[in-house]
């Protein structure tokens, strides 16, 4: 269940969202600068309002309908997020520093997951938020 919202609705468009190969670097630099500027300087707050909470995240993806990449499952799309929000993010050899905006994975309970489909790859993308779980 969701309890409190600690971030909602981050939006990142105009970019197809990758599972591998080299978009996946390209990606995560546009993912983690879509959040930097939409955070500001409020992402050390919103570092501490998330840390050591159980928590909940609802990832929406925005795929070209009719597309190949349209195919691509959920769960490997959303790896790329995660690997943002973790304190570092891997690109083959090439390790670079993630948001630490999620210390541990451990700490994520349940994962909503969900494609819709747009008319136009400038509208591809990804919207998420996150929610402190609770079992109530």
């Amino acid at each position: 269940m969701r309890g409190d919202i600690l971030l909602q609705n981050i939006s990142v468009r105009g970019f197809i969202p990758a599972t591998a190969g080299k978009n996946v670097k390209e990606d995560k630099k546009k993912i983690k600068e879509a959040i930097e500027t939409k955070l500001g300087k409020n992402i050390d707050a919103v570092k501490k309002r998330i840390e050591s909470k159980p928590l909940s995240i609802s990832i929406t993806f925005y795929l070209k309908k009719d597309s190949v990449h349209a195919k691509k499952d959920t769960h490997s799309l959303s790896n790329v997020l995660l690997a943002v929000l973790s304190p570092t993010m891997a690109s083959g050899k090439e390790v670079e520093a993630g948001l630490d905006i999620i210390k541990d994975d451990s700490t994520v309970y349940k994962t909503v997951l969900e494609k819709k489909l747009v008319e136009s790859e400038k509208d591809e993308g990804l919207t998420f938020s996150i929610y402190e779980w609770t079992d109530n």
